[in-house]
């Protein structure tokens, strides 16, 4: 209850600073929403994003069928940020929004390419982490990635994945370049430019 009122607003207006590439990018063969996200495309402090990841996941909810109440966060680490990263107190409340205000609604948080450097920050936060949540958390690499998402998710969504960690990890396209081609699924279903 507290948490919704602190984040009162954003629930209620959806509007928030754009912090990266936050995103539905398609259901997985279960026809549970998709979230991507690469934290080389994050250009705000972490402390700021909490906001874009609330509306994300009001979104993924929205494009939830009837019988549908999980879905799935992907956080590739590829590219993460040393100084955007250092405090691990909004993760920690991110994790809380996703077990809290958001509860039961993480079938599986698949996290690609963890830094080694970024252990502190698993080692801050994964004591808070419920039981139930860290049996969700699968620790992947890009390949096993791949994989998986080859077997969680139709070819379309899989290829729509592997495509999103393939362009973020092409050193010949800037910040500008992968913005042009960041789309996300809506309501409808359709692929739409995702920050419009």
């Amino acid at each position: 209850l507290l948490w919704r009122e602190e984040n009162r607003e954003v629930l209620m207006t959806r509007s928030f600073a754009q912090a990266g590439d936050y995103r539905v990018v398609g259901s997985d063969t279960r026809h549970r929403p998709v979230l991507y996200q690469c934290m080389k495309n994050q250009y705000l402090p972490l402390g700021q994003c909490l906001d874009h990841q609330i509306v994300a996941m009001l979104r993924a909810i929205d494009n939830m069928p009837p019988g549908v109440e999980a879905v799935t966060h992907v956080w590739d680490l590829h590219g993460m940020q040393l100084r955007l990263n250092l405090n691990p107190v909004p993760l920690v409340a991110m994790v809380r929004s996703a077990e809290g205000y958001f509860a039961e609604r993480m079938h599986a948080l698949v996290i690609i390419d963890m830094p080694r450097w970024a252990g502190f920050l698993k080692d801050a936060v994964w004591p808070l982490v419920p039981e139930k949540t860290k049996a969700k958390v699968k620790f992947m690499t890009r390949e096993e990635a791949e994989r998986y998402f080859g077997g969680e998710c139709n070819r379309q969504v899989a290829d729509h994945i592997i495509a999103s960690m393939n362009q973020n990890r092409d050193g010949r396209l800037s910040l500008e370049d992968r913005k042009r081609s960041w789309m996300r699924v809506d309501v409808n279903g359709d692929l739409v430019p995702a920050f419009s």
